[in-house]
């Protein structure tokens, strides 16, 4: 049973959603603070986040960054901040969608059905996949250079590691739009470039090793064979 914890300072929209996702079959986790969030991601291990954007004790956002410093789950924003600046924030800080408030129940299940399944595909019985100087945890979906993890967020990590199942060739937006996001929208290419953009930052460090080279066409991962 998947596990979802809820983040939501509003009680009648925190009981609805609650009582919608565990009519899914889902194990649903609630929390209303910054605080009570931090505890349940402790104990409850959630295979998936919803988060809002404005609570009582903190910033949505911010509590996204601490979380995708230390968990590879996806997480979904749901919270009545409608600007595009809002949304570019939620998903600079480790977002992996983002839904508005008001919505439809419907609308808010496939959202969740969809993230969780890109998220627990199909995995081979060896979990990990090396390109150079970088590791792929399959299971765990999560990325390392030499050992040190990178912190990337579930789409971070799903861009990177196309790219690196196709090292030599450039990859066009649509493609990396269709691999990862699994659609081939004007809505989703902007937030590939989001994406992309913040994945550059956190490879920065290491771009002796590696780097996302980009042009026109698309994008290519470069690894040097001479610095690892």
């Amino acid at each position: 049973m998947k596990r979802i914890l809820l983040v939501e300072d509003n009680p009648l929209i925190l009981k609805m959603n609650a009582r919608y996702l565990a009519s899914l079959g889902y194990a649903v986790e609630e929390a209303a603070t910054v605080r009570e969030a931090a505890a349940c991601l402790a104990r409850f291990e959630p295979d998936l986040v919803v988060l809002d954007v404005m609570l009582p004790d903190g910033d949505g956002v911010e509590l996204c960054e601490r979380i995708r410093r230390g968990h590879g789950m996806p997480i979904l924003f749901l919270t009545a901040k409608v600007a595009g600046s809002d949304i570019v924030s939620g998903l600079k800080s480790g977002g992996d969608d983002y839904l508005t408030k008001p919505y439809d129940l419907d609308v808010f299940g496939a959202h969740v059905e969809a993230l969780l399944r890109r998220a627990d595909r199909e995995l081979p019985a060896d979990s990990l996949r090396r390109a150079g100087p970088l590791t792929f945890d399959l299971v765990k979906r999560v990325t390392s250079v030499n050992g040190t993890d990178l912190a990337l967020s579930g789409k971070e990590y799903g861009v990177l590691y196309y790219l690196a199942g196709r090292r030599g060739q450039t990859v066009s937006r649509e493609e990396l739009c269709r691999a990862v996001w699994g659609l081939d929208t004007d809505a989703e290419e902007a937030i590939l470039w989001t994406t992309v953009s913040r994945l550059k930052k956190k490879i920065a460090p290491y771009e002796e090793l590696f780097y996302i080279d980009s042009d026109h066409s698309g994008y290519e991962l470069i690894i040097s064979p001479r610095r690892w």
